[in-house]
């Protein structure tokens, strides 16, 4: 059994993105997952009061302008004519 375990042996990130990804599918991922945290920054700000609802509103505002721009980035990527 190891007992020492080196920096190398721990990656940096659990994590990985798929090699090979285009930018177009790492976009449409990104808006997705900001689409989700968009909607439940908002359900909990609704749920919450004072202070705390600013908060979560502001968080929902960043993420929501975080997400216009990957929608701007996507529309300005040439469509590929389909394989169909």
């Amino acid at each position: 059994m190891k007992t020492q375990v080196n920096d190398e042996d721990c990656p940096a990130s659990v994590f990985n993105v798929k090699l090979g990804l285009s930018s177009e599918e790492a976009l449409v991922n990104a808006s997705e997952l900001l689409a989700s945290a968009s909607a439940m920054a908002n359900e909990q700000a609704f749920a919450s009061s004072g202070s705390q609802r600013l908060q979560t509103f502001g968080l929902a505002q960043l993420i929501e302008n975080a997400l216009l721009l990957v929608n701007d980035a996507l529309r300005k990527i040439p469509q590929q004519p389909s394989d169909y």
